[in-house]
């Protein structure tokens, strides 16, 4: 009775873990610096980023993958982190200053990591991002990344994948944004 109580719990251990995961703190990668240093852009700021009105507040604050909490390391606000990952991207480029006139907004529009099953897991982030010059309103678009990846039946593999897939989808959704050739006019590439 013992062996099948502890092969049960191993089991569950194997499948599920139980913890709080948070993601890891936003690296700069190389290919969003080089677009950005390369984008003609001028020095811009960064401004208020939020969850859009009327969504779930529990949105912002964590996704949950196989019974495993999956938190922000900003404040549980996945806004934040967002708006965090951003900067650094923007200050590892030489584009980032406090004090300029130009300035980008944000509000979480989607956030969703489904890692249930075992053979595929996949996240879907969204963002209104927005660009002011001053109060008038250059730049207003929403961007959504979705990504799906071969998940495992062993939850000591699957959690730290999906955690990692899913802090990549926030690395892939600013790419959108630092690629789209409107928010590149709207910064003052090419003026």
């Amino acid at each position: 009775m013992t062996l099948r109580i502890l092969a049960s719990i191993a089991f569950c251990v194997l499948i599920e873990g139980c913890a709080t995961v948070p993601v890891g703190q936003h690296q700069p990668p190389a290919e969003s610096v080089v677009t950005l240093r390369d984008s003609g852009i001028a020095a811009v700021n960064v401004g208020e980023f939020k969850l859009a009105a009327g969504l779930n507040l529990a949105l912002d604050k964590s996704v949950s993958v196989r019974g495993n909490q999956v938190d922000s390391p900003n404040g549980n606000s996945f806004s934040l982190y967002l708006k965090e990952s951003l900067i650094a991207d923007l200050k590892a480029a030489g584009k980032y200053d406090a004090t300029a006139p130009l300035s980008i907004q944000g509000e979480l529009t989607e956030n969703e990591l489904n890692a249930a099953g075992f053979s595929e897991a996949n996240a879907v982030l969204a963002a209104h991002f927005t660009v002011k010059n001053g109060n008038q309103l250059i730049y207003d678009r929403v961007l959504r990344q979705q990504s799906t990846w071969k998940s495992s039946f062993v939850g000591a593999i699957a959690i730290p994948e999906a955690r990692n897939q899913y802090a990549n989808g926030y690395t892939q959704l600013l790419a959108q944004l630092y690629a789209d050739q409107n928010f590149r006019t709207a910064c003052g590439a090419g003026l």
